[in-house]
């Protein structure tokens, strides 16, 4: 494992040219270019606020604690957008790296490099987009924070390197699973597609873990052994208010997860790397 660690970090400018050449081939033919970047989060997100911010709270009119604790104190849409633009992040990766190997399997085949390559430079690629997204949501915040409407900037905005970090290997680990079992079995791309959409629903993204009371502890336990409840809290602290305490528990879980999801990953590519190439 040490000496296939050793090799991609040797690979490391022919991987910077394979996640380049993936960002010229994604906008090679689009008149919008990097703009999509900013257009798709932004779109679902107005899809999201109208549906759950505008329509949902005319239902719960007059329980101003369901609306506080839903978004925990910071304006719905801010709220909505650090965790869509998280999940999209992890969405996009799943999707494109359980067909990594699949899809380039005439340059799988024909050349010697490291194949984790292959799947990183999804995740890198992918997390680049994330990086070119964020700018709408630092404008939203900017621009309730002028305002005065809920929005507490502090310290704890350092908090999205870690929540860089932790999903970038989360996608990497989960990433050298799907790409080998893809390969091997067609259906599991179903599957995978499945589980995303379940995904989305059983992650903090349009509410929040804080809406569970204690009589429903156990689903609040759930959603906290999903790494991605962790790393959205991550990018929420830095515009809440410092009263809202860090989620611990759920930091703890995501990391332990990712860390386990990241090394498993690199045993089964390891151990299912000879049966695709004879697949493929």
């Amino acid at each position: 494992m040490l000496e296939r660690l050793r090799r991609i970090v040797e690979y490391r400018k022919v991987l910077g040219t394979l996640v380049r050449r993936d960002l010229r081939v994604r906008y090679a033919r689009s008149v919008l270019g990097y703009l999509w970047t900013l257009i798709d989060p932004l779109a679902m997100t107005l899809v999201y606020w109208f549906v759950f911010g505008v329509i949902y709270s005319i239902k719960t009119t007059g329980s101003h604690d369901i609306a506080h604790s839903r978004s925990q104190g910071a304006p719905y849409v801010v709220f909505l957008l650090a965790g869509l633009l998280a999940w999209n992040w992890f969405n996009n990766s799943i999707n494109e790296t359980a067909r990594a190997l699949y899809s380039e399997r005439l340059l799988v085949r024909s050349t010697n490099l490291p194949r984790e390559l292959w799947v990183i430079r999804v995740v890198i690629a992918k997390g680049i987009e994330h990086l070119m997204s964020l700018p709408i949501l630092i404008a939203f915040i900017l621009l309730f924070a002028v305002t005065g409407d809920q929005i507490h900037l502090n310290w704890r905005f350092v908090l999205w390197i870690p929540a860089l970090i932790l999903e970038f290997f989360l996608c990497v680990g989960l990433g050298l699973v799907m790409a080998p079992v893809t390969a091997l079995v067609d259906d599991f791309i179903r599957i995978v597609r499945i589980m995303l959409r379940m995904g989305f629903y059983l992650t903090p993204i349009v509410y929040s873990v804080g809406m569970l009371d204690k009589e429903h502890a156990w689903a609040k336990l759930i959603l906290q052994f999903n790494p991605l409840t962790g790393i959205n809290d991550m990018y929420r602290l830095g515009f809440l208010s410092t009263e809202i305490r860090p989620d611990y528990f759920a930091w703890a879980t995501c990391t332990g997860i990712t860390v386990f999801w990241l090394f498993f990953g690199m045993w089964v590519f390891r151990r299912l790397e000879s049966p695709v190439l004879k697949e493929i």
